[in-house]
């Protein structure tokens, strides 16, 4: 549903990149799991949740320093998977896309997915292999097909990506 991106301010309030279209899964009252980037997981409920640009401002219930705010940065924020809406065809959460083989209409394996953000236009896929890191556009013309139960993502690389 998002990622704490930093700390903010001093009594515990942290950043959230929002991931999800339904806002009401950040209201005061909602629990969450942050998933640690050191491993583990922590059940946390949302106390209180404000605007802060394209962004949210949010403190949890029992995070009340910055120190303890730190400890989250790049923690990500998810929900049961039973949870989350429907999908329309052909579209995909981000959770069900990371770690997935990235091949070429070739064949080429690419690597797997670690990583997807958003820019101005569209998001970036991060896929690391081999050859180092490549960024891929996620476009139609790009992202040909996504095989979840094959766990494979078939691409386009757009032409001078790989020089």
């Amino acid at each position: 549903m998002g990622s704490i991106a930093r700390a903010h301010g001093l009594k515990g309030e942290v950043v959230v990149d929002v991931w999800s279209d339904a806002p009401e899964r950040f209201a005061p009252g909602q629990t969450v799991t942050a998933r640690l980037v050191g491993g583990g997981e922590r059940a946390m409920t949302v106390q209180a949740t404000r605007p802060f640009g394209e962004r949210l401002l949010i403190t949890f219930e029992g995070v009340g320093t910055r120190t303890e705010a730190e400890a989250l940065r790049g923690a990500d924020l998810t929900i049961p998977r039973g949870d989350a809406a429907q999908l329309p065809e052909g579209t995909h959460y981000r959770f069900e896309l990371l770690g997935l083989r990235v091949v070429t209409r070739g064949g080429s394996e690419l690597g797997t997915i670690a990583d997807i953000f958003a820019t101005g236009s569209n998001d970036v896929i991060v896929v690391r292999g081999p050859r180092g890191e490549t960024l891929l556009p996620s476009l139609a013309s790009v992202v040909l097909s996504v095989d979840l139960e094959r766990g494979e993502m078939v691409v386009e690389v757009p032409p001078g990506l790989n020089e």
